[in-house]
């Protein structure tokens, strides 16, 4: 009852933080980044299976749109499979947008009050 006096900004962000941090800890978690709004999962799945297993692909959505924010994380197993996708695809022209892939690093949050 209280997530819903929160901005749905604020609510999308911290399942995102979630699920991330989750999926970090089974694998090779990496950033791809400018992604276009209409991207799907099984555009990713098909980008990076080609450099190895894929665990898990997730794009990060608009909670009200359901749109692409720009951004999603791929889950490799092995970290030189991971390194070569990140290496082949940071750079990528992917529809008429260029991808930027890295690997996720832990940022600090910055607080803010809501």
């Amino acid at each position: 009852a209280t997530a819903s006096y929160l901005p749905a900004a604020a609510t999308a962000s911290a399942t995102a933080l979630t699920s991330s941090t989750d999926i970090a800890s089974v694998g090779w978690c990496i950033f791809v980044y400018n992604l276009a709004p209409e991207i799907e999962e099984n555009m990713l799945w098909q980008l990076f299976g080609p450099f190895g297993a894929v665990q898990n692909v997730k794009i990060i959505r608009d909670f009200q749109t359901q749109k692409c924010k720009g951004f999603g994380f791929v889950t490799m197993t092995n970290y030189d499979e991971a390194l070569m996708a990140i290496n082949s695809l940071n750079g990528f022209t992917l529809g008429n947008r260029v991808l930027q892939v890295s690997f996720k690093t832990n940022k600090p949050m910055p607080i803010r009050a809501f």
